[in-house]
């Protein structure tokens, strides 16, 4: 049917034209941006999809870097107890030494002097070792790093308190006597308060040693000092005309010294303690490292996933934008010959 007014093969044309137009405006949009979903209205449950596969792989970017992260801090307090290592083996040296019957007691006393400055030096490596301010030897604690994208994929690392004290060798003396139990008596005979005097103590097997001083503070408590070390004291006043005596005791578990007949048990447990946390620190290294390997598969997994979701195939791409030229082109021509059409019906008014 031939009409003027409603020109319908020219509207057919232009809805053709108008769907080429918008293919080729998608296929340049989706080959400058490497992405076949720009937007939702693309593919909305790929969007979706793609979005959370995003998630998880920006979740595991961050996972491994904390799992580095462990793996430093493990590697840090390995290294301070590999000092506090070296230390201990030092003092097991000179305790051997020391036991040695041919030592005087300067010997001894030179001997005791390295091993209070090598305990000393363990003191200070344990409250001097940091990572990233987190101290690491200075109490008992649970490091806990995250090494998923997700909650409760954790890995923890079990620190304890490494000190002379919690190895047993606070107090430790091979320049001394066995436990002391009971100050001798002393007095003075002036029977005023006793604020400072020098003493004698005796030792375990019931020999009388001099050397220790009796003290008092401001508050008028007492202290037993020997060989250096400082200990409260009870006292004990009986005065008989113009004498006043002092009977000075210890608690029985406070000893002036701590040289034992299992000094050196005691610093092989000191070792075995180091060398046992040193092992977990090996094994949660090996731990992380696994971590790590098995986040960058996963990783690449997930990208790979992301990918097929995603990213514009330019093959395909190119070949449906080159389709959508020639039907814009064609289309643009086709245009033009129905919307002349009209014109060919004035020749019927001639």
């Amino acid at each position: 049917m031939s009409v003027i007014n409603t020109n319908i093969t020219s509207m057919i044309a232009q809805q053709n034209l108008n769907s080429s137009e918008n293919s080729l405006s998608t296929s340049i949009e989706r080959l400058s941006s490497g992405l076949k979903i720009n937007s939702a209205s693309d593919d909305a449950a790929g969007q979706a999809i793609a979005n959370r596969m995003t998630s998880q792989i920006t979740g595991l970017s961050q996972a491994s870097s904390n799992a580095s992260d462990g793996i430093s801090l493990a590697q840090t307090t390995e290294g301070a107890l590999d000092q506090v290592n070296d230390n201990l083996q030092r003092i097991r040296e000179l305790s051997v030494q020391a036991s040695n019957g041919t030592n005087s007691q300067s010997d001894l006393q030179s001997i005791q002097d390295e091993i209070t400055q090598r305990l000393d030096e363990i003191d200070r490596i344990s409250s001097q070792t940091a990572f990233n301010g987190v101290d690491v030897l200075s109490k008992d604690q649970t490091i806990t790093i995250q090494v998923g994208a997700n909650d409760g994929e954790t890995i923890d690392i079990e620190l304890s308190e490494i000190n002379a004290k919690t190895l047993g060798l606070d107090s430790f003396n091979v320049n001394g006597y066995d436990t002391t139990l009971t100050a001798s008596t002393l007095s003075d005979s002036s029977g005023t308060a006793i604020t400072s005097t020098n003493t004698s103590y005796v030792d375990k097997s019931g020999t009388t040693v001099t050397g220790g001083t009796l003290s008092t503070d401001a508050d008028g408590d007492y202290f037993l000092t020997v060989d250096g070390k400082t200990y409260a004291a009870e006292v004990t006043l009986t005065t008989s005309g113009t004498t006043t005596t002092a009977s000075v005791s210890i608690d029985t578990d406070n000893e002036v010294t701590k040289k034992s007949t299992s000094t050196l048990t005691t610093l092989d447990n000191a070792l075995n303690t180091v060398d046992s946390m040193r092992s977990d620190l090996g094994a949660v290294q090996n731990r992380f490292d696994s971590a790590i390997t098995n986040i960058s598969t996963t990783t690449t997994n997930l990208t790979s996933a992301r990918s097929g979701i995603q990213d514009v195939d330019y093959a395909t791409e190119v070949s449906a934008m080159t389709s959508a030229q020639i039907l814009q082109q064609a289309g643009t021509s086709v245009l033009a010959q129905a919307n002349s059409m009209p014109q060919q019906m004035l020749s019927l008014l001639q």
